[in-house]
């Protein structure tokens, strides 16, 4: 089945740690392009957090942030560097010493706005990571989920689609007997009334190369056969986006071609719905992973 390569997925996950929160938000981009916003104490797990997406979804840019709230009994802990503190004061002291400017001693303000005299508790990171994987993983889980129902929408705009393309080339491809039939009664008649005789097995020739020359046969045939093809792509699992993309450039160059040879209003007005029809599916294309 084919999925979007857009979607949204929050799943929240509680430890006794503390409560995760991942935040998944996926839009088209050609390739696979993953970019994190993880705390500080998380950052260490990129790759492993990386890996993990990389096996569930194959292209499109995704943008996945960790929000991570410790418990109470594990933030209320602050710790006190005694050893920087003790440097620190002992520094104070010895520029008393040296400096020949009165000074009054630093205040506690300023010792405990110092960097790195008072810090959080540490948390242990490995404590954690299984959750962690286990709540992206599901995360994951939900918004493939929503990237296969916006899919499924996809994939019933382009059939319903096909079937109007289906349609109008095979009712150029059956005006075409007709309009070469035509067609030649008129270039006859025209030679005929002619004051000018020409060889009648050179007229002859000359009527197959113009008849080839306007025949949409094969731009009706291979039209069908693009049709056919991406009916069976759209039954297909993975990353199928890229191909689909090639079959409408295939399916535009052969209604291209059609309207470039096309001798007739209908015809033309058929084309032109073609060219409509086929970019509206490009369109829908461009979001299918």
């Amino acid at each position: 089945m084919i999925r979007s390569m857009t979607g949204f997925a929050r799943h929240e996950s509680a430890h006794p740690q503390g409560i995760l929160s991942w935040e998944i938000r996926a839009v088209n981009h050609r390739f696979l392009d993953i970019q994190f916003r993880l705390p500080d104490a998380m950052r260490a797990l990129e790759m492993r957090f990386r890996e993990v997406i990389r096996l569930q979804v194959e292209r499109g840019r995704i943008d996945a942030t960790l929000k991570l709230q410790w418990s109470l009994d594990k933030t209320g802990a602050l710790q006190c560097d005694e050893v920087r503190l003790k440097a620190l004061l002992a520094v104070v002291e010895r520029i008393e010493i040296l400096s020949p400017f009165s000074h009054s001693a630093p205040s506690l303000d300023c010792l405990l706005t110092y960097p790195g005299i008072i810090k959080d508790v540490e948390m242990e990171v490995t404590q954690i990571e299984a959750e962690a994987v286990r709540a992206l993983e599901q995360g994951l889980a939900s918004l493939n989920d929503s990237r296969q129902r916006e899919g499924d929408a996809l994939k019933h705009a382009i059939i319903e689609r096909l079937h109007k393309v289906e349609a109008l080339a095979k009712e150029v491809g059956l005006r075409q007997p007709e309009l070469l039939q035509r067609q030649q009664a008129k270039l006859l008649e025209r030679l005929q009334q002619s004051p000018v005789q020409g060889d009648a097995q050179r007229l002859e020739q000359e009527l197959v190369f113009w008849a080839q020359k306007v025949d949409n046969s094969e731009e009706v045939d291979r039209l069908l056969a693009h049709v056919a093809e991406v009916r069976r792509i759209l039954q297909q699992s993975g990353s199928v986006g890229k191909t689909l993309d090639f079959m409408m450039q295939e399916l535009n160059r052969e209604a291209n071609t059609m309207a470039s040879k096309s001798l007739d209003s209908q015809v033309s007005k058929a084309t032109v719905d073609l060219k409509v029809l086929i970019e509206q599916m490009r369109e829908q294309v461009q979001n299918i992973e």
